[in-house]
């Protein structure tokens, strides 16, 4: 049985900036229960693309993200963690317009083990040199096709756009589903990729888009009950 704790106030790490003298800081976690927080802050940029919720287990360690995020959102719940452990949030808004999207439907069939999965790994192909910022709606990359390699897989291809990407999300929305899902992260200056579709993902539409990470919010550390 879960055991009620008293509620644990937010720390606002030292260094960190809240914003403005004076100013609380934007981002707040919350333990709802000994093993669940719950992240809330505002949106301080409109004209991004998205935002990136990370946490880490050290206050200067590596973070890890945990979700991409529409603009609209501004809470976040992180469940079932370690009990009795420290864990550090930030929030990070990211820049870069999406390609024209294409759909593709694939055939029945399962997953076909094929000898040669080189298609699979991502690459650079020569293409014309880039011009655009990420921040530009010239940016968006171009020439971006979806081609069925078997019933369970793509390979998607495009040309680079971008001189300042820190690399390119994959986004797929299955039919049915409410909106566009990150499904991959590759490296910058890379523009093909394959991918292997995912049973409900028959028919799905797919778009890329370069990205580039803004500036954080301010960390807020919880720590963990007992569970």
């Amino acid at each position: 049985m879960i055991k009620q704790l008293a509620a644990v106030s937010l720390v606002v790490l030292a260094g960190c900036s809240a914003g403005p003298t004076g100013d609380a800081p934007n981002l707040t976690a919350t333990l709802k229960t000994p093993v669940n927080v719950e992240l809330t802050w505002k949106i301080t940029d409109q004209a991004a693309a998205g935002q990136v919720v990370e946490y880490s287990n050290e206050e200067k360690g590596e973070y890890t993200i945990l979700d991409f995020l529409p603009l609209t959102r501004t809470t976040y719940q992180h469940t079932d963690l370690i009990p009795q452990t420290k864990f550090f949030y930030r929030v990070r808004p990211y820049y870069g317009t999406a390609s024209t999207p294409v759909e593709l439907t694939l055939p029945p069939g399962d997953l076909v083990e094929s000898e040669s999965e080189e298609w699979l790994q991502p690459s650079t192909r020569p293409g014309p040199p880039a011009r655009a910022s990420v921040r530009d709606a010239q940016g968006a990359p171009t020439d971006f096709t979806v081609t069925m390699m078997h019933a369970n897989g793509v390979k998607l291809a495009w040309t680079d756009q971008t001189t300042d990407e820190q690399g390119f999300l994959i986004e797929l929305k299955a039919d049915g589903a409410a909106d566009f899902a990150n499904v991959a992260m590759v490296d910058p200056n890379v523009n093909t990729f394959g991918l292997i579709t995912q049973p409900q993902e028959k028919k799905a539409t797919y778009r890329v888009r370069p990205y580039k990470f803004g500036e954080p919010t301010n960390i807020a550390q919880q720590t963990t009950g007992s569970s």
